[in-house]
């Protein structure tokens, strides 16, 4: 049985956890709960969690003002809800899993010799916005190494990084392609999945559906996979 005013995220935590991380970012808003679900809300973007029936009903905060705006993201969950949102004027921008690492051991890892992994400073912004192609917010990149992002150096030059996207999950995993097929991406994953773990935190991802490397990268490095699917949508007027 379920119990009364257990946040609706908790209820399947593995599916919703995008929005449990959400719900502990700096500043976020939470807009509604109740039992059939909840809504937060982070600089014009919205995470929902809610029974697939009921996604509609949260519809009208997610939509207010949006002719005043451009650039806004919505997360949810459920296919019909996604396509209600498309009639509306958002498209999809990414489908995804949640990946979750439930352990707090560390993991075990080895690196080739002459590699080494230590954290990014502001002076390598230019290379990682050079390499990652999912952002071209150089902004956001400055932002992400002052977080905590990680390189993986071989004989003194850097072959990949890895850091934390702002909602909180891992990802601008990056192996230039050179560097592949030697165990420099599972190595770099596992050392900040660790560094995660010693500040407290639940290491998680997301993982698109069509991107079987990836998925088998998280199964490996020990990550439970959901079954529900995770929909990103844009709206840009």
């Amino acid at each position: 049985m379920k119990q009364q005013n257990t946040p609706y995220f908790i209820q399947d935590q593995l599916a919703n956890f995008d929005v449990l991380e959400a719900s502990r970012m700096p500043n976020v808003r939470k807009l509604s709960e109740n039992e059939r679900g909840v809504l937060y809300e982070y600089d014009n973007l919205y995470f929902l969690a809610c029974a697939p029936e009921h996604a509609e009903s949260f519809f009208p905060l997610i939509t207010e003002g949006l002719t005043h705006v451009c650039g806004r993201l919505v997360v949810l969950r459920g296919m019909n809800a996604r396509n209600a949102l498309e009639q509306l004027g958002f498209r999809t921008q990414m489908e995804c899993y949640n990946a979750v690492y439930l352990s707090r051991e560390p993991i075990a890892y080895t690196l080739p010799e002459g590699a080494e992994i230590r954290k990014l400073d502001e002076s390598y912004v230019d290379f990682v916005h050079a390499h990652y192609h999912m952002v071209d917010d150089i902004g956001y990149i400055r932002d992400r190494i002052e977080a905590g992002m990680f390189g993986v150096f071989l004989k003194g030059e850097i072959a990949g990084f890895a850091g934390t996207h702002e909602e909180r999950s891992m990802g601008l995993l990056e192996i230039l392609p050179e560097y592949r097929r030697i165990g420099l991406a599972y190595a770099l994953e596992a050392h900040l999945i660790n560094y995660l773990l010693s500040q407290g935190r639940v290491p998680f991802c997301q993982v698109a559906i069509v991107n079987s490397a990836s998925i088998r990268l998280q199964q490996k490095l020990g990550l439970t996979i959901s079954d529900q699917v995770v929909y990103w949508l844009g709206y840009h007027g």
